[in-house]
């Protein structure tokens, strides 16, 4: 449907600006974001197109800009405005969890399955604490294969050190986004843990991110003391 079509007040635009942005559907909202359709394709029609290559909305977290340019109708610039809006979120999420205070775990996860969950690769991350559990920074430690990371825990802690930090959360993710532990996430986990012991700088969790879903090491008892 062409939005010439629709009356007046209930175009995408108009509608947003009288009920405000949440009165809009899904299909409502991205054809406000793509703005335009093509020859012949109706913005309305092609904003359903991607809805549908999403899954609803469910995949929109992986999709890159040659992601969403494989969608009939949309080019460079609207598959640009689509993956902004993509990491807009990623970039709104990393500021919510490293906020000045204490470190809500919640919001550190959401922030790491966004920024790695979904990567083709594997990522070796951390993210360093102080004496009051505040974040000081993130660090990607290292960029493995689509199987494996290679990690160094002499490279992790020298890290620490760098930051000064008190205590430090590990992430990494599986790109095949099954978050199960292999054999070697356990003996790394607890090399880890070993390692901050000597060291005094306590080792919070390590997290496994895949999509989205997440595994902690330290909830289902891989760390000592559980």
């Amino acid at each position: 449907m062409r939005v010439q079509e629709i009356c007046a007040e209930q175009r995408p635009r108009e509608k947003a600006l009288q009920q405000g942005l949440r009165s809009l559907s899904d299909v409502e909202l991205l054809a406000l974001m793509l703005g335009s359709g093509t020859r012949n394709r109706p913005v309305m029609d092609l904003a359903a197109d991607v809805l549908k290559a999403t899954s609803n909305l469910a995949d929109w977290e992986s999709f890159t800009p040659a992601s969403f340019m494989k969608i009939p109708g949309i080019r460079e610039v609207k598959a640009l405005h689509l993956a902004a809006a993509v990491d807009l979120v990623r970039r709104i999420k990393r500021a919510r969890a490293f906020r000045s205070r204490p470190f809500v775990f919640n919001e550190v996860l959401e922030w790491c399955q966004l920024e790695f969950g979904f990567s083709s690769r594997e990522h070796f991350a951390a993210v360093f604490l102080d004496t009051k559990g505040r974040i000081l920074s993130s660090r990607v430690l290292s960029v493995g294969t689509q199987t494996e990371s290679l990690v160094s825990i002499k490279g992790a802690f020298r890290a620490a050190l760098e930051e000064n930090a008190a205590s430090v959360m590990f992430f990494h993710n599986h790109p095949s986004q099954d978050v199960s532990p292999s054999p070697q996430d356990i003996e790394t986990t607890r090399g880890l843990e070993e390692a901050g012991c000597t060291m005094g700088i306590d080792v919070v969790d390590h997290i496994i991110v895949g999509g989205s879903d997440w595994f902690s090491m330290k909830l289902s008892g891989y760390m000592k003391g559980e």
